[in-house]
């Protein structure tokens, strides 16, 4: 037994020796190896836009057939806490991947490329980012009075590093909503975690999502109250239970905020006078959702040319309605400042060059409390009808606007005479058919509209709102972001608030 053992030990050790010198050779089979090649691992779009990516693929042996697997998971919690991967999904057999994600959030992608002799694979953290988190809002209508949302997000560290530059989405609200067309909006205003746009001709308000700009609820006027033709839209930015509609041809419509259902809120006045001029101010901070007291207070005004008469509605409740009468008076326009301060500015109907401005404080007891008159003559006045006015809290003064010029005019002086000379002025072919405040009330927003601009000729320029330009005279520019959008209507910095 001993012999045959020893005996196979040196058949194998021979054999092997046997082999390790054998200079013949066997068939040798290559392989066309596939790499994905990407800039990065982690890709950035904004919700509501269509993904397209495409990364490098090679392989050693070019003319080999490859075929491509696109597959995503995403995150879900956990029972017990923590975060754990989703099952994997199929996404697209394309080499090149489009695709629209429906969620904000993270998630996972992998890109599997095949050929006959194996596959490699990639994988890709996505964030899908809220596109419309906080910026520039601009609400447009182009002649036919087709409503256009355009947006621009302030970059990121990371953009600004990788030298991306700004640039405005000008059909944020269609991307996100294809199917439906704002037609002939009129006003739009953010209430808490949605925007609110109205239709005029439609007579409706569109509700859509702050953040994702998704439209999910619409108030239809033409089901119950078919006399509103929407105008503006008047409320606070939290804690109400209503907000107001002012319509063009009279009255008043009350929204209940929850749940989207209009009713008449004609109890303000028995008559429905026609809204010639709306002013609303708001004092106060925003607070917390999870607060109950809330101190912003809201204060409506609006103007009936033709009656001569201003109506007034404090904090949107129908118990705080009040209608002033000046029969003597051609009313021109209206304004309120931070002190409570409200401004009536007129001309004497004998006289028409005589400027009667009555002051007063608006509170739940009236629009014009122990009301004061100032009287001037001038053949002419930079404020009209048609301005768009605001008063300017950071720099206690009051702003207008008049065609291509803009005004600064000190409403608290004890001769508190319009101003003849602009602080901004723009070339003959534009103007400016809006404006408003960056939340610290140190900028200006300015709408312009250019008729001479090829496509969409709507602009926003960017104003400091009090240091002069020395070379002017007039108030610094700071940017211009021109051709994003139609005839502006609206435009004001959006924050991400809930």
């Amino acid at each position: 037994m001993i012999k045959n053992i020893w005996f196979i030990s040196v058949s194998l050790v021979v054999s092997l020796c046997s082999c390790i010198d054998d200079d013949s050779t066997l068939p040798v089979k290559n392989i066309s190896e596939i790499t994905i090649e990407a800039p990065s691992d982690t890709i950035n779009i904004d919700y509501g836009y269509e993904l397209v990516f495409e990364p490098e693929i090679k392989q050693t042996m070019e003319d080999l057939e490859l075929s491509y697997e696109w597959s995503y998971y995403g995150y879900i919690k956990g029972a017990i806490g923590g975060v754990h991967k989703d099952s994997l999904r199929y996404l697209s057999g394309e080499k090149v991947l489009r695709h629209t994600f429906k969620k904000l959030g993270k998630y996972g992608l992998r890109l599997k490329v095949s050929n006959e002799h194996g596959s490699s694979y990639r994988y890709f953290t996505l964030f899908v980012k809220a596109a419309f988190d906080q910026g520039i809002f601009v609400l447009s209508a182009n002649e036919e009075k087709k409503g256009r949302v355009s947006f621009m997000r302030p970059l990121s560290r990371e953009e600004v590093e990788a030298g991306k530059e700004e640039i405005f989405y000008t059909s944020a609200f269609k991307s996100v909503n294809p199917e439906y067309e704002l037609n002939d909006p009129t006003d739009a205003k953010k209430i808490g975690s949605d925007i609110f746009i109205s239709s005029g001709q439609d007579k409706l308000v569109y509700r859509i999502d702050a953040q994702t700009f998704d439209l999910y609820n619409i108030t239809n006027f033409k089901t119950d109250l078919d006399w509103v033709q929407p105008m503006a839209i008047c409320s606070k930015d939290r804690a109400i239970k209503n907000y107001l509609v002012f319509s063009a041809n009279g009255g008043i419509a009350k929204v209940d905020y929850t749940s989207d259902i209009a009713y008449d809120g004609n109890v303000f006045w028995e008559n429905r006078s026609p809204m010639d001029k709306v002013y609303e101010k708001i004092t106060g901070e925003p607070i917390p959702p999870s607060m109950m007291v809330n101190k912003m207070r809201n204060y409506s005004f609006f103007l009936n040319y033709t009656e001569s008469a201003l109506y007034y509605v404090y904090d949107l409740q129908d118990y705080y309605a009040y209608r002033y009468e000046y029969p003597e008076d051609d009313l021109i326009n209206v304004v309120m400042d931070k002190n409570t301060m409200s401004c009536l500015v007129a001309r004497k109907k004998e006289n028409s060059k005589q400027i009667v401005i009555t002051r007063g404080y608006a509170s739940n007891k009236g629009g014009l409390i122990k009301p004061w008159e100032y009287t001037y003559e001038a053949d002419e006045i930079t404020l009209t009808r048609e301005a768009v006015i605001q008063s300017n809290d950071a720099y206690n003064s009051v702003f207008y606007t008049n065609k291509n010029e803009f005004y600064r005019w000190y409403n608290w002086n004890a001769e508190p005479v319009l101003p003849k000379i602009p602080v901004i002025s723009l070339d003959s072919n534009s103007e400016i058919t809006c404006f408003s405040f960056t939340p610290d009330n140190k900028q200006i927003y300015l709408g312009v509209y250019d008729s001479r601009l090829t496509g969409l000729k709507g602009s926003v320029y960017v104003y400091d709102a009090d240091v002069l330009d020395p070379a002017t005279n007039q108030l610094k520019l700071l940017k211009k972001y021109e051709g994003i959008a139609d005839r502006p209507i609206k435009v004001f910095w959006k924050n991400n608030r809930k």
